[in-house]
């Protein structure tokens, strides 16, 4: 994407040799509002420098310690997750035709990222989700097996599909087993047929019988990117509806898009979605997303990926189903990091993400949170509301150094107030947010 660049006269505009960051000036030559610099706002185009006596090696790898070699660090009682991936591995590698590789190099970068468990988005464009069934079951049953044989006691590759049909934009499925569900029904199908060969097949003709395969399955849907793409004006125009307030809703995904550079944070799109939702009085909770559809060893992954540390001490077996990792994200018992802010641990008068706190007459309270970091802290941000305002007390933490751990207690008065919530970001706008707490 060029976002690097060093050279003479650069693109007729510098004089002499110059180095620096930008977007390439013409992307890839069509609309897409991944970037966004109102007018008026002074855009940070800044980069950092590191200066060393040592050889380039030293440098590269000291600059490296602060995304942590890039990768996701592991936390005790916690387990990383990926969600939202579109590298087509089944349409396009294993039902090519070609030999299907033992060892698949997208694996290996997802595991070298330090990631615990991975969520597919498989079929987003050679798949043939609305059938016809005899390609759409080989393709869920391929889809199956490949992720299952690619899963391990230390690695979940779990099956997954960014659905996009019936409840109007784009949103992701998630269900707790293997479920085969073509997304189509004809007058004459049933919903629900036994079948000799995969067993259960549901036909789902509208947004009420999504919603029942879904409570049937125990699955969860949630929606992408929300607010833009294909997704502009969406989960707004549907919060009303029953299958939105349902409890197999989850809530939205959040990715550093659209990024305008004149935020001490990174994209608050989604996150003032998550403080919308939460004073819309339901009980929504925000994942990271990463919305990539290429996984190579040559491809720049960390930069444009975000994780969820899920309160999880174990993984499950794939055999076994993974319910307990859509128990975790429907309850809300995660943090979303960028990498290099973690949350150890978080608490509000002994209550911790998606609880319910309740509160004494005064309102007082008092946050308890450790916080790692790797480059020094800007500020952290403790986020509440009412059921219609928003309020936020921003915590100064740019007296904080690099590459430091502390455990930090705030005082707040949540009189009032229905939920809170907790977010972090260092001087780079890298950061990390918490999920709701709910008052009483």
């Amino acid at each position: 994407m060029k976002f690097t660049w060093y050279g003479n006269n650069y693109l007729d505009l510098i004089p002499g040799f110059a180095m620096g960051i930008r977007q390439d000036p013409i992307g890839d030559k069509r609309y897409v509002p991944w970037f966004n610099a109102p007018p008026g706002t002074r855009q940070r185009l800044n980069f950092f420098c590191l200066l060393s006596n040592g050889d380039s090696q030293q440098v590269l790898d000291e600059v490296k310690t602060y995304t942590h070699n890039d990768t996701y660090v592991p936390l005790p009682g916690y387990k990383t997750m990926a969600s939202h991936f579109h590298n087509e591995f089944i349409s396009n590698e294993a039902l090519s035709g070609k030999p299907v590789p033992e060892h698949p190099e997208f694996v290996d970068v997802l595991k070298g990222s330090g990631l615990d468990i991975v969520k597919l988005a498989e079929f987003h464009g050679p798949g043939h989700p609305k059938g016809p069934d005899s390609t759409r079951l080989k393709e869920l049953s391929c889809l199956f097996e490949q992720t299952k044989r690619l899963s391990d006691k230390h690695f979940l590759l779990l099956p997954g599909e960014e659905a996009n049909n019936f409840y109007g934009g784009h949103w992701l499925a998630f269900f707790p087993k293997p479920v085969y569900w073509v997304m189509s029904r004809k007058p004459e199908q049933l919903f629900v047929v036994d079948d000799p060969k995969y067993g259960k097949i549901y036909h789902i003709g509208d947004k009420a019988e999504m919603q029942k395969l879904l409570e049937i399955e125990n699955g969860l849907a949630w929606v992408a990117h929300a607010r833009t793409k294909a997704s502009t004006n969406y989960p707004d125009n549907y919060k009303d509806e029953d299958f939105f307030k349902s409890d197999t809703y989850l809530g939205a995904a959040w990715k550093a898009i659209p990024a305008d550079l004149s935020w001490s944070t990174l994209s608050k799109r989604v996150l003032n979605l998550m403080d919308d939702m939460a004073n819309w009085g339901l009980k929504k909770h925000v994942i990271s997303e990463a919305d990539i559809f290429t996984i190579t060893h040559r491809n720049e992954m960390y930069a444009h990926l975000n994780v969820n540390y899920l309160q999880m001490d174990s993984l499950p077996e794939y055999k076994n189903g993974w319910k307990s990792v859509l128990n975790v994200m429907r309850t809300g018992r995660f943090f979303v990091s960028t990498g290099e802010v973690l949350f150890p641990a978080f608490s509000i008068n002994g209550k911790t993400a998606g609880e319910t706190l309740t509160l004494d007459q005064t309102g007082k309270a008092t946050v308890r949170i450790k916080i790692d970091w790797t480059f020094p802290l800007n500020y952290a941000e403790i986020i509440s509301g009412d059921g219609q305002k928003v309020y936020r007390e921003q915590i100064n933490l740019n007296q904080t150094l690099a590459f430091g751990k502390k455990e930090f207690n705030w005082p707040i008065n949540l009189k009032n107030r229905k939920w809170v919530r907790i977010e972090a970001w260092d001087i780079a706008a890298n950061g990390a947010f918490t999920q709701m707490i709910w008052l009483k």
